[in-house]
């Protein structure tokens, strides 16, 4: 079970920084390319084993003042806030953190906010109109997941094809290290 300070969670309030200023070497071998990859995290884990989405909150909901910043939103512009867990054969590998501004929900992203347990990775990546900004990395505080060996790496990206588009914030946690190495160079 993996356990979480609700109030730390919900925030990601932190700084986020381009892939090009962090520091390589601070962040664990195995996971460096899991934070760098521009592709489906979804497709990559259910490569690995059985994907499972436990769905935290899918909601509307206020952005922090950052992922406004991100999204170029005003103070009181509504969004969905869809906070999740991402399991790989029952273990908890990625919570990950949405923010779907209500001005995004057109075109077939209307139905982002039906995806109920499934992946929103894998909606999103069935489209060939999507882009995606830079990837940006964090490294969160220990407080933040109570029950983890160590801080948690991070990172977010918007995903744009409608709107100011949908900003995805991932965490992974140390479970993510355990999984059978996906990428050639590791």
């Amino acid at each position: 079970m993996t356990l979480m300070n609700p109030s730390a969670a919900q925030q990601f309030d932190y700084r986020w920084a381009p892939v090009h200023r962090i520091n390589k070497v601070k962040v664990p071998k195995t996971l460096w390319p899991w934070l760098v990859t521009h592709d489906s995290l979804t497709a990559k884990l259910q490569s690995l084993g059985t994907l499972t989405v436990h769905v935290i909150e899918d909601a509307w909901g206020a952005p922090t003042a950052r992922e406004r910043k991100c999204l170029k939103l005003r103070p009181r512009e509504a969004a969905r806030i869809r906070t999740v867990l991402l399991k790989v054969d029952g273990k908890a590998v990625i919570y990950a953190r949405s923010i779907i501004p209500a001005k995004s929900l057109r075109g077939h992203w209307r139905q982002v906010k039906h995806l109920k347990d499934k992946p929103l990775g894998g909606y999103l990546f069935q489209h060939r109109a999507l882009t995606r900004s830079a990837i940006e990395i964090t490294q969160l505080p220990r407080s933040m997941f109570p029950n983890q060996q160590s801080a948690l790496w991070a990172r977010r990206s918007v995903f744009h094809q409608f709107g100011p588009g949908i900003l995805v914030n991932e965490a992974f946690f140390d479970d993510i290290n355990h999984l059978k190495p996906l990428f050639g160079f590791l």
